[in-house]
């Protein structure tokens, strides 16, 4: 997926995402990918639209060269930054894609597996730009664990692309005033204007004038109403919902 910005946001190709080997190994030497936790045979899925450029099928002995991969599956991606893009899905148990294949973003494109060059069942994971491997993780979000709290994750000044959202902030009702009717009135096309008309009343306050209610609205609409407020010179308390 392509932000608004141009940035790439990769899809994870499988549902959990466990990383049991980071970019590079724990004894600091290149890995040039990441490794998935997954038992042979879990569905594993295209990272992002693109077509098949290349598909390995294993030997059954070689585990050294390409054949070190394992079955496995290349796709290339639209080019980032006028640079070429693609990723690379290995050590399956099957392949279902076929070389220049359209294949879309979640799209099964394998099954994992232990084939190749391994010591037991997992997904390797590379990200290729402008023909060098890149750590995967800085194109992807960060929702995923580790196996271990040794595990490479980020380098200096490298983070992921996106962020699980925060949770939605509560919903706040606004009790405004006293106020004149004219400023009753005032706040009433202010909520017209957000849209938020049947979510506003006045009531009279006794002989000091007009109270208002508006609510329940969102954080960013109550924060808005309080900046009014303070314009107006008035009062107004904000009760979570």
């Amino acid at each position: 997926m392509r932000l608004l910005d141009g940035t790439v946001l990769l899809a994870w190709p499988l549902a959990q995402h466990v990383v049991t080997a980071g970019y590079f190994y724990n004894d600091g030497s290149p890995h040039n990918a990441i490794d998935l936790r997954a038992a042979t045979g879990t569905p594993v899925y295209a990272a992002e639209d693109g077509t098949v450029d290349w598909v390995q099928s294993w030997d059954g002995r070689t585990t050294t060269g390409t054949q070190s991969y394992g079955n496995a599956v290349r796709i290339r991606h639209a080019d980032y930054n006028g640079k070429t893009l693609q990723t690379r899905y290995a050590h399956l148990s099957q392949t279902v894609v076929n070389p220049g294949d359209r294949v879309q973003a979640g799209q099964l494109i394998g099954y994992s597996g232990d084939s190749g060059n391994v010591t037991a069942p997992h997904l390797h994971f590379e990200v290729i730009w402008d023909g060098v491997r890149r750590n995967p993780l800085v194109w992807l979000d960060d929702d995923f664990t580790t196996a271990s709290a040794r595990v490479y994750t980020y380098g200096p000044g490298e983070g992921p692309v996106a962020r699980p959202a925060e949770p939605a902030a509560a919903e706040q009702t606004l009790v405004i005033g006293p106020m004149s009717e004219g400023d009753a009135a005032y706040f009433a096309q202010f909520a017209a204007w957000l849209g938020l008309g049947n979510r506003f009343s006045a009531e009279q306050a006794g002989s000091n004038g007009v109270r208002v209610v508006l609510g329940p609205v969102s954080a960013g609409d109550a924060a808005m109403a309080q900046l009014l407020a303070a314009y107006l010179g008035l009062a107004a308390i904000a009760e979570d919902v």
